[in-house]
């Protein structure tokens, strides 16, 4: 006899003591039938040839109008979404005097983007008296991923521009972390800036300011940016743990719709400039 079932004999003292050992003993065989079943299906599965992929071939297929006819009912449905949206797209925002291309050490457009975005910090905090002063702004380069023609502008182009759902960011910073951050775009040879100015020899900080002052290392100043550069990203992890931080809500894309178009009714063909606030020196 088992250890099990001497265990049961030795607790049942009862007049139920012959039932409690069968009833065990029932549920015991019960139980190993179970596990064997178990067992073998496992067995089974385990014996399964394991298949590794040795090439993978593939094809490009055009989906285009020679694919077939179009489907009617399909194309009622979509239409109306299609040309509400071609409508909108088409939508005129702005004309510029000349266009608008991104480079380094600065460029019309990395300086149209930072100063809007500089002037929108400054208004909301204004509208929210929240009692600050936006100090300056930064526009990571990659962020930005279209350039903007001469001419007439539509929301199509701002939207090639940033196609993103960033939004304006105002996070307060230590004079610290802003020098690292213009040691970032010294090494990258120029990025998107406002209300800063930079001087770049070989790779590395000539000069800085920010509103005329040299940088203090132990002040602190509010930066406006977008939420990814808020977050860390594009390795600027200084401002990931920054001393305070506003999220405004306001999508930079419809900041800037709005703003070049209010400017475009109120003075006509904007015009962008480079004023030097990043430069090179010898």
């Amino acid at each position: 006899m088992s250890n099990e079932y001497r265990s049961v004999l030795f607790l049942s003292l009862s007049k139920f003591n012959k039932l409690t050992v069968q009833n065990y003993n029932f549920k015991y065989t019960s139980m190993r039938r179970s596990f064997f079943i178990l067992y073998v299906i496992l067995f089974l599965f385990s014996c399964n040839r394991h298949l590794v992929v040795r090439e993978v071939n593939t094809e490009n297929i055009s989906v285009d109008s020679n694919i077939g006819p179009v489907d009617s009912q399909l194309e009622s449905m979509i239409r109306p979404y299609r040309d509400s949206i071609e409508h909108d797209m088409s939508t005129l925002v702005t004309i510029s005097s000349a266009p608008l291309v991104k480079g380094k050490p600065e460029s019309k457009l990395t300086n149209l983007v930072s100063d809007i975005l500089l002037e929108s910090g400054t208004v909301y905090s204004l509208k929210q008296n929240l009692n600050i002063r936006p100090d300056a702004a930064y526009v990571n380069y990659g962020g930005l991923r279209a350039s903007l023609p001469q001419g007439e502008i539509t929301v199509e182009r701002i939207f090639e521009l940033m196609p993103f759902e960033n939004e304006i960011v105002l996070i307060k910073i230590s004079g610290e972390s802003f020098v690292r951050m213009a040691e970032k775009i010294a090494a990258r040879g120029g990025e998107g800036v406002a209300g800063m100015k930079l001087g770049i020899r070989s790779g590395k900080i000539s000069s800085l300011t920010s509103g005329g002052k040299a940088i203090d290392p132990t002040a602190l100043y509010w930066l406006v940016t977008n939420d990814y550069i808020a977050n860390g990203g594009d390795q600027m992890d200084m401002f990931a743990d920054a001393a305070e931080r506003i999220n405004t809500g306001l999508k930079i894309r419809d900041v800037l719709i709005q703003t070049l178009n209010d400017r475009y009714k109120k003075d006509g063909i904007i015009e962008v400039k480079e004023d030097g606030r990043i430069f090179n020196e010898q």
